[in-house]
């Protein structure tokens, strides 16, 4: 995260008030329509020089005065209609969350390393007569008959490895955000996880399948970095340019934690509405911070912002996973909408070595995102003439109540593929 980087929201970007903002502040302004791949945003944006995101009406500064930002806010002559602080984002899985909590823990990091070295070496489940994994059981795959041909689902992620056998033959289009990083690697791993889930298709050892909209048009956007860490701006910049790709989807398994009654950012929250206005569905991760039963926690944001389809996590016994985040900020808003399978999903992965193998499991909100969209896929590849937020709609009216969980845990319920 660069030291006092603002995301600031304009009012308009007309010519006149584009000219306003660049004498304020001092600035050059560069809309991201003159971006390419020679010309990326991280390579621009300094003391001097802003990016303002088209399809967004949003603009990121270095180093802008705070007190000049908020004094521009309250003056009603002015563009700038609201700024926040750039944010840190992370993968919202299980593992993502134990690192965090190791850096800032130390007294707890011989119980957290036993728990890390079960997420990463518990055995694969073996090979039945099942040949659906059960994430995709639950949520009814076998009884649909759509594949998500023809619809685009751009995932802002550490990126993937193409090199995969499951994706080697696959089109597929993409895009980093990280400065000196290529979205089509992926160290981390996770990328290529939450993709596997949403677009993948059947394990190419074993022919059991794991993914859920095979022929959908898979995009990547490389926004969380090797290490797994991102900022609001290089969301922000990926979110404009699926936008004028004309993406139909955006899917987001990354997360930054808020506080009790901590309110939704106004920043995505417009963001979220000018996509949804832009014909784009906006699904993202809940959050992992709760150690369930006695401690949930609020909503993680962008998910807490109404205009993003927030996703929780179940397990396979259909009970709420014990990291995932609920809608208790009732008052300033943060609410579960859907709820998908997040605990034990087997998808796709690099492979480390030859004696490692091409899968593994994975816990976190960030695997529930992709069943919701790669299921959102099949629905508007089934009704084409349905706009998003029709869909999100047809989503929710779809969702399966499970008995004895709260609306607060797992909103309208667990995502279904339409029958």
């Amino acid at each position: 995260m660069a030291a006092n980087r603002y995301i600031v929201l304009l009012k308009d970007q007309q010519s006149k008030s584009i000219r306003k903002v660049e004498n304020e502040f001092s600035l050059h302004i560069t809309s991201s329509e003159l971006l390419s791949d020679k010309n990326k945003s991280f390579g621009i944006i300094d003391n001097r020089n802003a990016v303002l995101y088209k399809y967004l009406g949003v603009m990121v500064v270095d180093n802008a005065d705070e007190e000049h930002l908020a004094s521009s806010v309250s003056d009603t002559e002015s563009p700038v209609l609201y700024f926040e602080r750039e944010r840190d984002f992370f993968p919202a899985d299980e593992l993502s969350l134990l690192t965090e909590i190791k850096s800032s823990a130390e007294l707890l990091r011989e119980k957290i390393g036993e728990l890390e070295e079960y997420i990463l070496h518990k055995p694969l489940p073996q090979l039945s007569t099942v040949e659906l994994e059960w994430g995709l059981r639950a949520i009814g795959i076998d009884r649909t008959i759509y594949t998500g041909k023809g619809v685009d689902v751009c995932l802002l992620d550490t990126g993937l490895d193409v090199t995969h056998p499951d994706f080697a033959d696959k089109a597929i289009e993409g895009k980093s955000f990280i400065e000196g990083e290529a979205w089509d690697k992926d160290p981390y791993g996770h990328g290529t996880h939450c993709a596997g889930t949403a677009c993948g298709n059947v394990r190419s050892d074993t022919g059991r399948r794991y993914g859920i909209a095979r022929e959908a048009n898979l995009k990547m956007a490389k926004v969380l970095s090797n290490s797994g860490r991102g900022t609001t701006g290089s969301i922000i910049d990926a979110i404009d340019w699926a936008i004028s790709q004309q993406f139909r989807i955006i899917s987001l398994s990354l997360a930054s934690p808020v506080k009790l009654n901590e309110k939704p950012s106004q920043l995505f929250e417009t963001v979220g509405t000018r996509a949804l206005n832009s014909n784009t569905l906006l699904i993202a991760a809940a959050g992992n911070d709760s150690n369930r039963p006695s401690l949930p926690k609020p909503v993680s944001a962008p998910a807490n912002c109404a205009s993003f389809m927030a996703v929780a996590a179940i397990d396979s016994q259909m009970r709420v996973a014990r990291f995932s985040n609920g809608g208790i900020n009732a008052a300033t808003g943060g609410n579960v909408d859907l709820c998908a399978p997040g605990v034990d999903i087997l998808s796709a992965h690099p492979r480390k070595d030859s004696s490692s193998s091409y899968y593994t499991n994975k816990s976190g909100t960030s695997m529930a995102t992709p069943h919701v969209s790669g299921v959102a896929a099949l629905y508007m590849e089934q009704f084409p003439q349905l706009n998003a937020r029709e869909i999100w709609a047809l989503l929710e009216s779809r969702a399966k109540t499970i008995e004895n969980l709260k609306y607060r845990d797992i909103g309208k319920g667990l995502i279904q593929v339409y029958e």
